[in-house]
């Protein structure tokens, strides 16, 4: 119900209210100045001329002579044979006498005739309340439906997709397994030859930001079939079967428009694990109903529906929603490749202005990790950025500094630090570049600061130069030493640790826990990494000994990180002199003054003789 139509009801209310307040007070005041008297006294004050005005009612043999004086009303009993009386007695005394018929009852007061015998006074107060209460009925349930998530029946109305796969980009693999669909839905008479049939359900699962719903628009855009597109958190409500109800609208809707696509985001808000729990009992019904529409019992083979879904966690979804028949194909959307990545990046550049440094497969290349939405997000920072340096074009160093504004925040340069804090976030961030420039298993040190950036007072920002599928224990250990040398540096140079390393030891610890107790890399070459790394019965005992092979692999990383700083303290020294002065230094500026970062072999194998 719209807010217009509610208003509207409101105005009719207070309106019938108003026209029956009237009616009641006129004549609840009538009833009350109205004083009974016999005829005889009535006639006598007549001629005496003791009345200001006088009314004769007549309804067939009975008559009422109505008196008023002064604000009173007296009123006596009379027939029609004595009208001439009564008329008598007003000549003699003067007062006005009018004579009426037919009448209405003397409780409305001064009567209103509309015509026709019909009263609006009388029809008001007969009919006013009854409506009164009929109008709040439905003003109450309208507001109940409203306030319950009635407006889903824009949901209801299939739409054209303009997106096809041209506009999906680095996900070539997984669009092919969706253009089968398509092509179906497009074009199902080689398919019915060779009597295969189109899955009832797609259920696209990965990583937000990934393209899952671009792919489901592309397809139903490619089929040129209606579109339906519902979020699970939709329906799911507190009103008891509004979900299902919102179920049955939905399909029946593209039932009547197939064929056509139905696509369901984040279904794991209403396709979760069933427990049977009183508190879920309103969701478990709104799942029964979808796995009930999905069975097709009522789809015409000749007018398919192909539900769409996409999550963020498969394994928490109920069996009986991803099983076959249901929910036939799963297909993984996971992080683009390095390729991928650039094919994204060509999308999102195609109409912003390009500096010939900012090649898109250098951005690919500093972009590992990022997923499609992450790049489009990088590239409309990257041109705010040289929006605000006043350049006409984009690059490579916006695309730089807008991942740095992205990962770790916007600079606060309105911050301002003492010399004494400045000069020690200035050791402690050279302390992590010069450490991960000498490690040569780290990702290269790309940028460091000392300006302040988000809830930073400084910022090393790392990139890997190629995607990676697996990880070594020298580089998870490189990687730990990395982390800790920023407080390493604080106590070899100052003899003091403070707060800033808070961050850098939380994600160490995570890192060497999951080091020691999910990849057995605790001891390397022994039977005791395996058995660190292995569950067993002893939940205790196996969290305990994950502590103590943590604590040594942190133990371990933060004296190689000391002895690194310490043989290499001059050149701390000039690069902490270096960075106070400049503020930040990016890459290129880290090698001239490092030198090049030694080499090595990431996964050589051994000779036979050291095996």
């Amino acid at each position: 119900m719209t807010p217009m139509l509610i208003r509207s009801l409101i105005t009719l209310l207070v309106a019938i209210g108003v026209c029956v307040a009237p009616a009641t007070a006129a004549t609840t005041g009538s009833s009350a100045t109205l004083t009974p008297i016999p005829l005889s006294r009535a006639l006598d004050q007549l001629a005496a001329g003791r009345a200001d005005t006088a009314t004769l009612v007549t309804t067939g043999a009975d008559a009422e002579l109505h008196l008023y004086r002064g604000g009173r009303h007296f009123v006596a009993d009379t027939t029609s044979a004595l009208s001439a009386e009564a008329v008598a007695a007003a000549r003699a005394g003067s007062v006005p006498l009018s004579i009426e018929r037919p009448t209405i009852s003397t409780d409305l007061g001064p009567p209103i005739d509309v015509g026709g015998g019909f009263s609006f006074g009388a029809w008001v107060q007969t009919w006013g309340p009854m409506l009164l209460l009929a109008a709040l009925v439905i003003v109450s349930a309208m507001a109940l439906r409203t306030v319950g998530g009635g407006r889903f029946g824009h949901r209801l109305k299939p739409v054209r997709s303009t997106t096809t796969f041209d506009d999906v980009a680095g996900i070539d693999e997984i669009r092919d397994d969706v253009a089968e669909i398509a092509d179906v839905l497009k074009n199902p008479g080689p398919y019915e030859r060779l009597g295969a049939q189109l899955p009832k359900g797609v259920i696209l699962h990965g990583p937000p930001g990934t393209g899952k719903t671009l792919l489901a628009r592309a397809v139903a855009g490619e089929a040129g079939v209606p579109f339906f597109s519902a979020s699970g958190s939709e329906f799911v409500e507190v009103y008891a079967g509004l979900g299902s109800r919102r179920i049955r609208s939905l399909f029946a809707a593209a039932r009547k428009a197939a064929p056509a696509v139905v696509y369901i985001d984040e279904i794991d808000a209403v396709g979760g694990r069933r427990t049977g729990h009183a508190a879920n009992g309103e969701r478990e019904q709104t799942l029964d109903q979808l796995l009930t529409e999905m069975d097709g019992f009522r789809t015409d083979p000749t007018k398919p529906v192909v539900v769409l879904a996409s999550t963020n966690r498969l394994d928490e979804l109920d069996p009986a929603l991803v099983r076959s028949g249901r929910f036939d194909r799963k297909i993984a959307v996971g992080l683009p490749s390095r390729g991928a990545r650039r094919e994204i990046l060509d999308v999102h550049l195609r109409e912003r202005p390009l500096a010939p440094t900012a090649d898109a497969g250098r951005v690919a290349a500093m972009t590992v990790g990022l997923a499609g939405a992450d790049l489009a997000a990088l590239c409309n920072e990257a041109a705010f950025e040289a929006a605000r340096a006043g350049d006409s074009a984009i690059d490579l160093d916006h695309f730089r500094r807008a991942l740095l504004r992205l990962s770790a925040g916007p600079e606060r340069r309105s911050h301002v630090m003492s010399d004494e804090e400045r000069r020690l976030v200035a050791y402690h961030e050279m302390g992590h570049a010069l450490v991960g420039h000498l490690s040569p298993s780290c990702d290269q040190v790309d940028r460091v600061t000392v300006i302040p950036q988000g809830g930073a007072l400084g910022v090393t920002i790392s990139l890997p130069l190629e995607d990676r599928f697996l990880v070594t224990r020298t580089e998870c250990t490189e990687r730990l030493a990395m982390m800790l040398a920023g407080r390493a540096a604080e106590e070899l140079v100052f003899g003091e640790c403070t707060s800033g390393a808070a961050d850098d030891l939380e994600r160490a610890s995570r890192l060497a826990r999951s080091m020691a107790g999910q990849l057995a890399m605790a001891v390397p070459g022994t039977r005791e990494s395996l058995l660190v790394g292995i569950p067993n019965d002893h939940a205790d005992h196996q969290v305990d000994e994950v502590e103590r092979a943590a604590q040594e692999l942190l133990g371990q990383a933060f004296l190689g990180a000391t002895r690194m700083l310490t043989e290499h303290r001059e050149l701390l020294e000039r690069g902490a002199a270096v960075l106070l002065e400049r503020e930040a230094l990016d890459h290129e500026e880290i090698v001239a003054l490092f030198g090049a970062r030694p080499g090595t072999d990431r996964l050589a194998p051994l000779a036979a003789e050291t095996r």
